[in-house]
């Protein structure tokens, strides 16, 4: 009989292990599998709420709080409490909810990472899981760049319709991809300044790889993939990841100088290239200089910059009102919806950082700020300090990614939402913890 309930516990535990595999796989997959709202990753937070309840109530309801009250995930767990609470001023209860759920899916990406990655053989899992599907995003960015293939749930996709969903005719407004004939790469997200985020957190992953010939592919084809969605805060973002790879990781300054160098006299050598006689040169030159010129911002070809900023500075206004309590949330959808969308389409944030300023307040803002900076000095210490290969490769990677997180979200209409950077969060709460076991060093 005992022989039978080890057993069953057993099964039960390799089960739960696969389910939670399964979570992190669809956080990827976000709205690539979805119809409508309802994504494939909603499913399977279903499951594994469901099966956490039935695991506890064969515990005879006895729950181990370790993981709940570690340092990282209580600081999470304080910030979806703060939300909640500021739903009692709130400007819309409906919007304020929705937001709340968003945050929930987050944090719970979180804690199954933190819950499966407890031993690094289970650490390894998790990144070989990731890396598969980002690998099979990244094939399907290129050839939505260089052919006519296009996911169906995108919002350029015509099929789009048929999963629930309501495709963006971008003809009707001006943009870079009229101007430079690029065809924008969605991948598994619905936009490409999404896309172009998870490529640049997983960016560090390749620069900092042992296989030569990843670390000098990988980086050129997520360059080329944020090139093509024209995304001016992923490439900032980008340029911030490989400054840091060659100052911070690396140390090689004479190579950092030699980049820089190289860029200039690249980006100096368009000007003539425009001049050649060959239509083919001159037309490369010349799209190449109209995305150089947005990349930088110094044209705004859809107004991009002016209604980003619009919606910057009715935030922060309404921001000021409240004394810094912050509007509650889903407040800044709220307030933009009252005065009305800007450009006559858009009333999210745009702009992360500003978003928990805005909703959450200084107190939500002091928390995040917080977090991050202590999960990025940890993994930096870590990634000097650690002996083991594999966690010094995570730690590397991901002390990165979150540094090119920080310019990068600016990009996205609203990243609460936006899976893979919870995903990075609970990684690197994973590898935090778990290197002190590894090496007795924090």
């Amino acid at each position: 009989m005992i022989i039978k309930d080890e057993n069953a516990n057993k099964s039960m535990k390799l089960n739960f292990s696969a389910l939670i595999l399964s979570f992190i796989g669809s956080g990827i997959l976000g709205v690539a599998v979805s119809y409508g709202n309802l994504y494939l990753f909603h499913i399977i937070l279903i499951f594994i709420s469901f099966m956490s309840l039935y695991k506890i109530k064969k515990k005879s309801f006895k729950f181990n709080f370790k993981i709940l009250t570690s340092k990282y995930v209580r600081s999470f767990l304080i910030i979806i409490a703060w939300y909640a609470i500021s739903l009692l001023w709130a400007p819309s209860l409906e919007l304020g909810l929705k937001y709340i759920f968003y945050l929930f899916c987050g944090i719970s990406l979180i804690i199954s990472i933190v819950y499966l990655g407890k031993s690094l053989s289970h650490l390894n899992r998790i990144y070989r899981v990731a890396s598969f599907f980002i690998f099979i995003e990244i094939i399907i960015a290129l050839l939505e760049s260089f052919t006519a293939f296009r996911m169906p749930i995108s919002s350029y996709s015509k099929l789009a319709t048929h999963f629930g969903k309501d495709p963006i005719n971008y003809s009707a407004f001006d943009n870079i991809y009229n101007l430079t004939r690029i065809s924008p790469p969605t991948g598994f997200h619905w936009n490409t300044n999404d896309l172009a985020l998870c490529m640049a957190i997983s960016l560090p992953f390749f620069l900092c790889c042992k296989n030569n010939l990843i670390k000098l592919c990988g980086p050129i084809i997520i360059t080329l993939i944020v090139i093509m969605t024209a995304s001016r805060a992923v490439f900032m973002g980008l340029i911030l990841i490989f400054f840091l790879y060659l100052f911070a990781i690396k140390k090689k300054l004479g190579t950092l100088m030699v980049v820089c160098i190289l860029s200039s006299t690249f980006f100096f050598s368009i000007s003539f290239l425009k001049e050649n006689e060959n239509p083919r040169i001159n037309e490369l030159a010349n799209s190449l200089e109209a995305a150089t010129l947005y990349l930088t911002g110094e044209i705004d070809v859809s107004g991009s910059l002016k209604w980003r900023r619009e919606l910057t500075e009715n935030g922060l206004l309404a921001f000021s009102r409240t004394y810094g309590l912050g509007l509650g949330a889903g407040g800044s959808v709220a307030n933009q919806e009252k005065i009305g969308p800007v450009a006559g389409r858009f009333t999210s944030m745009h702009n992360f950082w500003i978003e928990i300023l805005v909703e959450g307040g200084v107190v939500a803002a002091a928390i995040i700020i917080s977090l991050i900076t202590s999960m990025i000095y940890n993994l930096f210490i870590i990634s000097r300090k650690i002996v083991d290969s594999d966690m010094k490769y995570y730690s590397e990677s991901l002390f990165l990614s979150l540094f090119g997180l920080i310019p990068s979200a600016i990009a996205s209409s609203s990243t609460v939402y936006f899976f893979p950077m919870w995903i990075i969060f609970g990684f690197s709460i994973s590898v935090i913890s778990l290197s002190k076991k590894v090496n007795n060093m924090i």
